[in-house]
């Protein structure tokens, strides 16, 4: 028996989407799916929206990520320089125990905490 060639569709890795949800009246956003390079920018999307409405606490409810990449990471660093630029916090709340550990890792674990107990975080 001889090995026959893979076609590169059937090896490539289908992108699960990114479904965002965004509660203007509570300055809430449940994101559920892949928070990678392919669909960050809806999540940063998402977080300007709510520069919008006159909530001060704004909330990333991640309990449904699956997956964090860096450019997920930046687009929460960047939304929490948008929040604190426009005299708000962000909090990311529900983090799967894999999601609030890469948080913290990347020194992004302020997020986690409640508002009003930590330092802005930079972009870098």
């Amino acid at each position: 028996m001889y090995p026959r060639p893979v076609s590169p569709r059937s090896t490539a890795r289908f992108p699960r989407p990114l479904l965002l949800s965004i509660d203007l009246q509570t300055g809430r956003v449940t994101v559920a799916g892949e928070l990678d390079r392919a669909v960050a920018h809806r999540l940063a999307d998402a977080l300007d929206a709510l520069t919008l409405t006159g909530h001060r606490a704004w909330t990333v409810d991640a309990a449904a990520v699956t997956f964090c990449d860096a450019e997920g990471l930046r687009v929460l660093a960047a939304g929490s320089l948008l929040a604190d630029a426009r005299g708000c916090t962000l909090q990311v709340v529900g983090a799967a125990p894999f999601t609030a550990r890469l948080l913290r890792l990347v020194g992004m674990g302020a997020l986690l905490d409640a508002p009003g107990h930590r330092a802005p975080l930079g972009v870098g």
